[in-house]
């Protein structure tokens, strides 16, 4: 398994944020049900720098999917997504299961305490188990919430005790 601190032995100049610990997890994409499953994440900016990628962790892949990965500009004091700032997909294969996942964004400039969110979708057909932190630990990410929703309910519900298993990379 790729781990993420043999990666931070060789980039000591980036800036490291988000809850790696891995926990259940929450499923993402079209169910045979015909629903469309999403998962989101928020954070809150630890530096000025080049959002180059967010990590995540999907314990199960069923089938092949496209993954795509949306950072928004999100106005935490009113829950709600601004503008989208970057995008990247990323082809997932039953042989990235249980491995961490990058989606480079290409340099997305973020400000220090902004917060930002991201959303992860899954399309053509296969479904993905993201990992969340371990529901045992109160408020893993202090800087943010997990958010869920799906093709039946669009604007989706914050979850404050529940976060994402992430980390995001600045490149100050």
């Amino acid at each position: 398994m790729q781990t993420l601190s043999n990666f931070r032995k060789t980039n000591p100049t980036l800036i490291y944020f988000g809850a790696t610990d891995i926990g259940p997890y929450y499923w993402v994409g079209l169910c045979k049900n015909g629903i469309d499953y999403y998962v989101g994440q928020t954070f809150k900016a630890p530096a000025n720098g080049l959002l180059s990628r967010i990590k995540l962790f999907p314990s199960i892949v069923f089938g092949a999917t496209t993954a795509t990965l949306s950072v928004y500009e999100f106005d935490r004091q009113n829950y709600s997504w601004k503008s989208k700032c970057a995008e990247a997909s990323q082809f997932i294969t039953k042989g990235m299961e249980g491995n961490w996942i990058n989606f480079d964004l290409k340099g997305l400039m973020v400000n220090k305490n902004y917060n930002y969110a991201f959303k992860l979708s899954a399309k053509s057909g296969g479904m993905l188990a993201i990992a969340e932190c371990p529901w045992n630990i109160i408020n893993p990410y202090a800087d943010g919430e997990e958010w869920i929703g799906s093709s039946q309910q669009e604007e989706g519900n914050f979850h404050k005790d529940f976060d994402l298993a992430f980390e995001g990379e600045i490149e100050p």
